[in-house]
């Protein structure tokens, strides 16, 4: 679960260009030809981990680097409070046939409250370097014991920022098990996972945040997006229901480095190199946080609550032509979702009902 959480906070909530080995993708975030600038820097320390990762671009003024070559640098951190220096171990990711990406890790668990100096050190000397404190420690409830379609989530402590804060709806649709006429193929069930973010809905209050996740607000958008992959039909036809397998909820509490220009992480403005950056001689950011997540099944009753259904249309013998069950739906997945942090990647497969019996 950790892992998981860090990969999507690492992918979604350290700007556009940086990116892992398991997005798959990639967008030069290498820079600015004719700059001295040595390189940029992506990464962030998670209390949460056991191992913390960076990834470094060299600034070239080639298009596409040689994806053989090691890369000139070394990456060291140094925690301000006890002065303990540690070299990073280099790892090359290749993401295709053309693109290679530099990381570093080291095995380390930063501790809440200090401060930490990374630097990047290219053989000629010339360095990029970032600052970060780590924030206090807080604690992280999640309310889902009631059968209630109101979740309130509490963060008790002195964090300075909440970033990325997203529930993720792993639900699929219900498609019937046979139409009108007798014999019309019907597609699978598939799963589309639906991301909500929950930014722009947390508030402070005296000791920490909080917000409520509210799943009947949420499942208008999840049954949106069923709707624009052709994965349900309109109420009155054959397939109009979405079932909720499974909730997941992750964020990072965040330092105070995390400020964009105006407050937003606008995808557009923060591709400029050095809009939101905080380090010297170099392009990116460096920051430090803790991954927070869950995940945990609905209670059946709340589930309905909030407007799924697990009940297909159209079962048993048809004696005579049902119109309602005319016109099954045949899937659509829109790239559009397919390419977006992985948000709602279709997967065919059988429908899971309460109590774990596939039909």
């Amino acid at each position: 679960m950790r892992n998981r959480v860090f990969i999507r906070l690492f992918a979604m909530v350290v700007l556009p260009g940086l990116l892992l080995a398991t997005t798959g993708c990639e967008e030069s975030v290498d820079a600015i030809i004719g700059t001295e600038i040595p390189f940029t820097v992506w990464g962030f320390l998670d209390v949460a981990a056991d191992t913390q990762y960076v990834r470094v671009f060299e600034v070239t003024d080639q298009l596409i680097p040689d994806r053989d070559r090691k890369i000139d640098a070394r990456v060291f951190s140094t925690n301000r409070t006890t002065g303990e220096r540690l070299e990073w171990t280099y790892q090359r990711v290749h993401f295709d046939s053309l693109i290679t990406g530099h990381f570093f890790m080291a095995p380390f668990r930063p501790e809440h409250e200090v401060r930490y100096l990374l630097e990047v050190v290219r053989s000629d000397g010339e360095t990029a370097s970032a600052e970060v404190t780590v924030p206090p420690a807080a604690n992280f409830t999640l309310e889902t014991g009631e059968s209630s379609v109101l979740i309130p989530v509490f963060i008790d402590g002195d964090v300075p920022n909440l970033i990325g804060l997203r529930v993720t709806y792993h639900a699929i649709n219900v498609p019937p098990p046979q139409a009108w006429p007798q014999g019309t193929p019907v597609a699978p069930a598939v799963q589309l996972p639906v991301i909500v973010s929950y930014d722009d809905r947390v508030e402070r209050i005296p000791g920490g945040w909080r917000f409520t996740i509210d799943m009947e607000r949420d499942f208008e958008i999840v049954r949106a997006a069923y709707q624009i992959n052709c994965l349900i039909t309109d109420p009155e036809e054959s397939a109009p229901y979405v079932w909720l397998r499974k909730m997941e909820f992750s964020g990072l509490l965040a330092d105070s480095s995390w400020s964009p220009p105006g407050g937003v992480f606008d995808a557009n403005l923060l591709a400029v190199p050095g809009t939101f950056s905080n380090v010297k001689n170099g392009y990116g950011f460096f920051g430090a946080g803790e991954g927070i997540g869950r995940e945990w099944t609905p209670a059946t009753e709340t589930s309905l609550e909030a407007g799924y259904n697990f009940q297909p249309r159209c079962t048993g013998l048809f004696a005579t032509d049902t119109p309602e069950c005319h016109n099954p739906p045949v899937p659509c997945i829109s790239e559009i979702f397919q390419g977006i942090e992985g948000f709602a990647r279709g997967k065919t497969g059988n429908v899971l009902y309460p109590g774990g019996q596939r039909r």
